[in-house]
């Protein structure tokens, strides 16, 4: 089985700009994705999907293949679906596609291995990743290949132990005081 990982990180986050080449701890949070994705060992393939020529270059440096988006797919009303459709093209030699998103300060390694196993050995569609309320924790989904829109699949929710969907600056703050909390428990 092949597996790839692909992250979608557009340059023009309007909420927080340039949020997805933002330092966290040392690294840009899109390096900091692809990182965790290499260290799973899950993927025959990271790559990183962007408008923007800086984010490419940090991708390249942290081992991921770089792919310049369309104009058409770097809009803020691109959704996950169109991006999929148009991603999903060159890849249909790949059975399994994780989508992991740039900004996910709080996700673990054990956290990705762990979900990818559960949807490994199950018969769903896709698996997403949910926080304790069981929202969209805006880390992950896994795919298998498919034809259909990534909207209408079913999906077996994978819930983390702590999540941070990053989408204002608040939320960045939130996520450090998580983190912090977390590295003074793990002592």
């Amino acid at each position: 089985m092949k597996s790839v990982c692909y992250i979608q990180a557009r340059g023009g986050s309007k909420r927080i700009p340039h949020k997805n080449k933002m330092i966290w701890y040392g690294l840009p949070f899109v390096a900091d994705a692809i990182v965790k994705a290499n260290m799973t060992g899950l993927f025959d393939l990271i790559m990183v999907s962007s408008d923007d020529t800086e984010i490419l270059d940090i991708a390249r440096k942290y081992g991921a293949l770089p792919v310049l988006r369309s104009k058409e797919m770097s809009g803020d009303n691109i959704t996950d679906a169109q991006l999929a459709k148009e991603i999903f093209k060159p890849l249909k030699h790949y059975d399994h596609i994780c989508c992991l998103y740039p900004c996910v300060p709080l996700l673990t390694v054990q956290d990705m291995r762990s979900a990818y196993s559960r949807f490994f050995t199950t018969e769903t569609e896709a698996l997403r990743a949910v926080d304790k309320t069981g929202k969209d924790a805006g880390a992950f989904y896994f795919f298998r290949m498919t034809d259909k829109p990534i909207d209408t699949l079913k999906y077996l929710d994978y819930t983390l132990d702590e999540a941070q969907d990053i989408n204002v600056p608040e939320d960045i703050k939130e996520a450090k005081r998580k983190y912090e909390n977390n590295r003074l428990l793990d002592r």
